[in-house]
Order: structure tokens, then C-alpha cells, then sequence
């Protein structure tokens, strides 16, 4: 779960959030958390040093998954999670006790009470949430930060999308319509064809951060298969928000490729790059 908003900057309904926030996008969610630490091989970047008394804001926290995973391990460290639904997220007497959650629209101005408040920011998939421009969102991540604060942004670079295969005689040919498909109705949301991510670190420096890492790579092959799974769920979820006629087409295309992945005995798998950049702000 993540911020809703539009080109514009201007914030939506729940209505036209492109994913969902039922339970199964909650799985959904914590699945993808797993298989990118696992991937990735950390919460937090090794450019960054969590130190006692530090204060950390997890945005679009979601579920609060990450936050929740690294709070008992730093007793001695703040975190808050914030979001613009926190529906997903736990029951507040579920959280560490060093953890708490607040509501939070990036697309609107921070409230005071958070303006430089934060030693480490972390935000993360946001790629279906802006569509070409993420300055007004980085302008707000910033303005959580205090001088010499960093920000840790993890996102898919959608472009960089690709079809891998066990073996090469097994088709993708409905997996990929299935993955690109929704692009083309731009009538119905245009934030799903995202081109900004691989281009985040340029964004950074336009914003006054000093770039510590700028980091990407493909998913390791050990995992796809289940990435593939959490791949239907949110195609499932991008269904559920369409036109009931685009909605009967997109079904069609879906049991298609559910076929084609059961004859390729579930080998093959969307694969994206993993992107990380992380930036500090000036003193």
C-alpha cells in the first residue's frame, strides 16, 4: 500500500487506487517484502548505519512489515510508520514498543510536527503510484528528513521487465500480455506504464541529496517462481479496479497465462530490476 495520487498531484479516491487492500493484497505485500530482503540481502542499505536514539519514518509503510521486522533489533531506536491508509497495517497493541503508526498523504503538505524530524527515511514501491514526476512526492520525503539525513528508496523498474524461462521452448506469449495488457487502458489509469524509477538518482541530485548508492539488479532465479505468484495477485488486483468489459477481456488473458505457466510446470517468471538509491541531505 502506497500514497494514492496523479500526475497532477493531486490526491484520489480509494477508488482509483490501481491495487487493492483486502487481505490478499496484504499477503501479497508481505510476500513481496520477503522475497526483496532475501534478494536484496538487507532492510537497510550498508551505505547507512542505524545508531541508538535515531529516529526512522517508514513511508507507505503498508502492512508495516519492514518496520515491524527491524524494530525489536534497535530497542534503542524510534520508528513510525506512516501511510495514507493504514487499514493494512496492525493493530496499534501489536506494534514494538519502540514502533507507532500515523496517517499520512504525501501529496500534501507534511504536517509540522513532522517537518525534520528524521534521521533515516525509508519508502518503497511506489512505482504504480506516480505516473512521470516523483519530485513532489521526493520534495515531502526530504522535508521529513533532518539535515544530513538520508533516504533509502526501493522500487521495480517496470520498464526493465522481462519474461525468464526454465526452458526456452516454454511460451510467455499470454504472461507478458498479462503483464502489459493494463498499460494500454490509459482511459482507465495511466500511473501503469511507469517510466521514472530507473531515473530516481537524477531526481535526487535535482533535489539538493548527495547520492550514496544507486543500485539495481534483476531477481535472483531462486526465488521467480514466487514472484510469480505475488505477479497474479496484484494482476488479480489491477482486475478488480477495471470496467466490468476490460475486466471480462483481462480474465481471458489471465486464464491463458495461468495455462501456460502450469504446462511450463511453473517455469517461468516476470523478472524486473530491483532499484536502490539512497541520498543525504545537505547539512
Amino acid at each position: 500500500m502506497a500514497p494514492n495520487g496523479t500526475p497532477n498531484g493531486k490526491s484520489t479516491n480509494d477508488h482509483d487506487y490501481v491495487l487493492g487492500r483486502d487481505f490478499l493484497a496484504s499477503c501479497r505485500l508481505n510476500l513481496q517484502h520477503y522475497l526483496m530482503v532475501e534478494d536484496l540481502g538487507y532492510h537497510v542499505h550498508p551505505s547507512i548505519t542505524i545508531k541508538p536514539g535515531m529516529k526512522v519514518a517508514d513511508v507507505a509503510t503498508g502492512t508495516g512489515v519492514w518496520m515491524i521486522d527491524l524494530a525489536p533489533k534497535y530497542p534503542d531506536v524510534s520508528f513510525h510508520g506512516f501511510d495514507i491508509d493504514l487499514a493494512q497495517a496492525p493493530n496499534p497493541e501489536w506494534l514494538p514498543d519502540n514502533a507507532k503508526l500515523d496517517v499520512l498523504d504525501l501529496l500534501k503538505p507534511v504536517p509540522e510536527e513532522f517537518v525534520g524530524q528524521f534521521d533515516y527515511v525509508h519508502v518503497r514501491l511506489l512505482m504504480y503510484v506516480i505516473r512521470e514526476d516523483p519530485t513532489p512526492i521526493l520534495s515531502n520525503l526530504i522535508k521529513l528528513l533532518k539535515p544530513g539525513g538520508v533516504l533509502q528508496w526501493v522500487d521495480m523498474d517496470h520498464p526493465t521487465h522481462r519474461f525468464d524461462k526454465a526452458r526456452p521452448e516454454y511460451s510467455t506469449k499470454y504472461l507478458e500480455l498479462a503483464g502489459t495488457w493494463p498499460s494500454t487502458l490509459a482511459s482507465e489509469d495511466n500511473r501503469m506504464d511507469p517510466r521514472w524509477v530507473g531515473k530516481l538518482a537524477s531526481y535526487y541530485k535535482k533535489q539538493g541529496l548527495q547520492i550514496l548508492a544507486d543500485d539495481h539488479k534483476y531477481r535472483d532465479k531462486y526465488h521467480l517462481g514466487y514472484y510469480c505468484e505475488a505477479a497474479f495477485m496484484a494482476w488479480e488486483e489491477f482486475k478488480s479496479k477495471m470496467s466490468d468489459e476490460h475486466a471480462a477481456q483481462y480474465d481471458e488473458i489471465l486464464k491463458k497465462a495461468r495455462q501456460e505457466l502450469e504446462q511450463a510446470k511453473r517455469g517461468i517468471s516476470i523478472n524486473m530490476e530491483i532499484r536502490v538509491v539512497v541520498g543525504r541531505k545537505p547539512q
